[in-house]
């Protein structure tokens, strides 16, 4: 199955906007994430916790789409799209329903997971919302972190 990553590098947070959604997009689309990192440059101390969660209410409105990295040369129309919304997703409150949540630290700070072959993260659209968000519920500084996902539909 073809995959892709994408997100948001040296990238500015709030804490009531995704870093990023994974959407699912139009009806059919079904796909899996795989991977997810996060990362800092600050050059000093400043705790930041982020989350990856389903929202209870889907993102809408305007969509502003990120960058995808192919992973496949002759692949690289995709249901699926990573972005953010100007209606940000409602998520439940933390730690209701994360699928993983993190505190680290901006002053290097750095993580990667990749999921275990029998457990990815599933989104189909229309069922269980069809995204995925990844949000900081706290750590706001200016440019300083980074977040990733990788997809395979």
């Amino acid at each position: 199955m073809p995959t892709y990553t994408s997100g948001n590098g040296a990238f500015t947070p709030a804490t009531n906007q995704d870093n990023y959604t994974v959407d699912s997009q139009t009806a059919g689309v079904f796909g899996k994430v795989v991977a997810i990192g996060w990362g800092g440059s600050g050059t000093s101390s400043v705790g930041y916790r982020t989350r990856w969660v389903r929202p209870t209410t889907i993102g809408s409105s305007t969509f502003t789409a990120l960058t995808a990295g192919f992973h496949q040369p002759n692949y690289v129309t995709f249901g699926s799209r990573f972005g953010t919304f100007l209606t940000a997703p409602v998520l439940p409150a933390d730690p209701a329903g994360n699928l993983w949540a993190n505190d680290w630290n901006v002053q290097g700070g750095v993580g990667l997971i990749v999921m275990p072959l029998a457990n990815p993260w599933f989104f189909v659209n229309g069922i269980l919302t069809g995204q995925i968000s990844c949000r900081n519920t706290k750590g706001v500084d200016a440019s300083l972190s980074s977040y990733e996902g990788t997809v395979e539909e």
